[in-house]
């Protein structure tokens, strides 16, 4: 897996949209792509967000930060 630091991502113009997994997350993917949003997917670990996500340590589902990139 390509794994880019948050300052390579935020160099290169991406912003992070979210933290999520399953059924929420492909949602969000697939309205981003109706709207023709770019979209990155990164694999992290629930100790690696910075956030609270406590109830993701006991899941099995992976947990990734979704980037987007509005291009014109």
């Amino acid at each position: 897996m390509n794994t880019k630091t948050e300052a390579q991502l935020k160099a290169e113009g991406w912003k992070l949209a979210s933290i999520s997994t399953g059924g929420h997350l492909e949602r969000m993917l697939d309205t981003y792509k109706e709207l023709g949003v770019v979209i990155y997917l990164q694999e992290v670990k629930p100790e690696e967000c910075g956030q609270c996500t406590e109830c993701y340590k006991e899941g099995t589902q992976t947990l990734y930060k979704l980037y987007i990139k509005v291009t014109s």
